[in-house]
C-alpha cells in the first residue's frame, strides 16, 4: 500500500513491501505474447535500488492463478522521461479500471484488468513474461493490430463490391434527375 499523490506532489515516503507469495505461481515458463485477462494481485511502492527514486511495483497474476508477471512503473526518478511514462502509464491503468485517477495503491489491488504481454530473453537467464500495456478487459480490449489489418481488408473488399458507379449528368435524361 502506498500513497501515489504524496510522491508525485515531491513528498517522500518509505513503504516496506507487503510481499507476495511467488511460490503461488506454478507454471515458470512464459505465456504466449498477446492480450491476456487477470488481475493485479499486489501493487506497493517501492524504493530503486539506488535509493533516489521510487516505483510501483504491481504483480499481476492470470485469472487461472498458474503464472505470476511482475512490473514497474517509475513515479520518482532523476530521469523525467522515465516519470513521464510511469504516470502514462498509470493513467492508463486508471482509464482501463474505469477511474478518474490513482491516489493509492491499495485502489489496484484485485482489480481485474488485461495486460499484452511479450516474451524477454535475458541472455543466461529463462526467458520471461514482460507487461507491454495495460487495457479493459477481454470484452474492451483492443484488437491485435494484424485483427485489424484483416477488418479493414474485409471492409475495403465490401466496398469495392458495394462501389456505386458515378454517371455524369449528362448521361441522365432530363426528366429522371431528381432536383
Amino acid at each position: 500500500m502506498g500513497n501515489i499523490s504524496s510522491l508525485i506532489g515531491n513528498n517522500q515516503q518509505y513503504i516496506q513491501p507487503s510481499g507476495v507469495d511467488y511460490n503461488a505461481a506454478t507454471n515458470k515458463n512464459p505465456l504466449p505474447a498477446g492480450w491476456m485477462d487477470g488481475y493485479i494481485e499486489s501493487a506497493e511502492i517501492r524504493n530503486t535500488k539506488s535509493g533516489t527514486g521510487q516505483y510501483i511495483y504491481i504483480a499481476w497474476r492470470t485469472l487461472d492463478g498458474q503464472h505470476l508477471v511482475h512490473d514497474h512503473i517509475n513515479i520518482k526518478n532523476a530521469n523525467s522521461v522515465a516519470v513521464d511514462i510511469g504516470l502514462r502509464t498509470l493513467s492508463t491503468i486508471a482509464r482501463a479500471l474505469g477511474m478518474e485517477s490513482i491516489d493509492d495503491t491499495e485502489q489496484l489491488n484485485g482489480r481485474e484488468i488485461a495486460v499484452r504481454l511479450a516474451i524477454e530473453e535475458a541472455g543466461e537467464w529463462p526467458a520471461r513474461n514482460v507487461i507491454k500495456a495495460y487495457a479493459k478487459t477481454s470484452t474492451t480490449r483492443p484488437k491485435r493490430a494484424s485483427d485489424l489489418d484483416k477488418t479493414r481488408h474485409q471492409i475495403r473488399g465490401n466496398e469495392n463490391r458495394n462501389q456505386q458507379v458515378n454517371f455524369r449528368q449528362d448521361d441522365i435524361p432530363a426528366d429522371q434527375i431528381p432536383f
